[in-house]
């Protein structure tokens, strides 16, 4: 095995920072009353009073952290290019590439341990080696696709409408304001979270900002060892299976209740974002109950604790990383592009079918909707190899990962617009379909 393993390097980066989170200067009374509960100072029924293991790392005092990184050769990059002639040759489309048509003998065996370290070791792989600019957009996505492929072979469904790459991106030229955009789709910090629903977090970075723009992550076991150990009252409030987390359904609620950390089979599961629990900014409809204080408290304490335990991924353009999205918190800088340097990264939702977690079944909905029956019955999914020309305005603006929506909010003009600009656009919006 050729692979390179690197060391990441730690940052620390003040808790005052802004990364959208509630501050509170003093602890709510609820809060402290809890703290003060005997029974807190165990963990919840089913969990452990500590995480042992190789996903329990830190970043916190320098301590560095050790994560595979697999380092291309330039013999492995003649091996990805003989794949990908050979893809190119079966006449296939772009969405039909798997791990039996971009066939790499060398590098499948590698990329398969990046997987088992994804889920039984780290939680973190990096891919290195490969330049964007040496290829075409489309051949950029067939790449990810098919490396993609080794790690997890199931793809998650990432809207309603069936997008199955998303473009984590800021266009200069869109007109609708930063404010009624998705986090993803502007320059602003994201809080520490994790795309619900998704298994394996993969992005391809196909460039990266002129500032700013970097990604953190904080282990969910190191996380909870810490705040079992100073605040384990909040432990038991993250698990309770309370938390309104919007989901989108035409003619049903807009949340379900749900916890945010489970243990099963032996894994510590976090599902967590904190722009999507609770009400909706903006809208006071009353149909999404407000957090308790208690959980407020909760949802900051956990921020704090995985910005005290926190790495920086020392990512590079043409970088792949995949992510355990129930083991990693991850987090984002605001960043600042220019006309040299724009930070874009194309991501995947995945899923290994061999070695992925068992999912308690208090945790599963948002899951269902991008892997579950509910995705399955999504018939034209949509591989945009090039982000969108025109921002389509959302009808609701939070969720750090923009969340897929089990139903479609749209209504006959918003799927009349959106056709009219794929035929003005269609050089610069190509997709594939299946």
């Amino acid at each position: 095995m050729n692979t390179a393993i690197h060391m990441l390097s730690t940052i620390s980066r003040s808790h005052a920072d802004h990364r959208g989170r509630t501050s509170h200067d003093e602890p709510e009374l609820s809060a402290l009353l809890y703290q003060q509960d005997a029974a807190s100072a165990k963990p919840p029924l089913g969990f452990p009073s500590f995480v042992e293991g190789p996903m329990a790392w830190s970043g916190k005092n320098g301590v560095p952290f050790t994560s595979r990184v697999l380092e291309f050769t330039p013999t492995d990059v003649m091996e990805v290019n003989r794949a990908i002639d050979h893809f190119l040759g079966l006449g296939l489309d772009g969405s039909e590439v798997t791990c039996e048509n971009f066939l790499l003998p060398d590098l499948g065996p590698r990329l398969k341990d990046c997987a088992a370290d994804i889920h039984a070791g780290s939680g973190l792989c990096i891919i290195r080696g490969l330049t964007p600019t040496a290829y075409s957009a489309e051949v950029n996505a067939i790449i990810f696709l098919g490396l993609a492929s080794y790690v997890g072979g199931e793809r998650g469904v990432q809207t309603s409408k069936g997008a199955m790459l998303t473009h984590v991106y800021e266009s200069s030229t869109w007109t609708v304001p930063r404010e009624r955009r998705h986090g993803i789709h502007t320059n602003s910090s994201l809080p520490f979270h994790n795309d619900m629903g998704c298994e394996i977090l993969a992005m391809h970075i196909r460039s990266c900002a002129a500032q700013g723009g970097g990604t953190y992550v904080a282990s969910a076991a190191t996380v909870y060892n810490a705040m079992m150990k100073a605040n384990p009252w909040a432990v038991h409030t993250l698990a309770k299976h309370n938390w309104p987390v919007q989901v989108s359904r035409r003619g049903a609620s807009p949340f379900i209740l749900a916890p945010l950390l489970g243990f099963q089979s032996g894994n510590l599961i976090i599902s967590v974002d904190p722009n999507r629990i609770g009400p909706r900014p903006g809208v006071a409809d009353g149909r999404i109950p407000a957090l308790l204080p208690a959980q407020k408290e909760a949802l900051e304490l956990l921020q704090r604790t995985a910005t005290a335990q926190q790495v920086l991924l020392p990512t590079r353009r043409g970088d792949m990383v995949f992510i355990n999205n129930w083991s990693v918190l991850h987090a984002r800088d605001s960043y600042q592009d220019d006309d040299t340097a724009s930070r874009h990264i194309v991501r995947l939702w995945l899923r290994n079918s061999e070695l992925g977690w068992v999912i308690p079944e208090s945790m599963k909905t948002p899951w269902e909707a991008s892997f579950g029956l509910k995705a399955k019955k999504i018939i034209n999914r949509q591989y945009a190899v090039e982000p969108m020309p025109e921002y389509m305005e959302p009808k609701f603006t939070n969720g750090s990962a923009a969340f897929i929506i089990e139903e479609s909010d749209e209504d006959e003009k918003d799927i009349e617009e959106r056709r009219h600009l794929s035929q003005l656009h269609p050089a610069r919006f190509p997709s594939w379909q299946r």
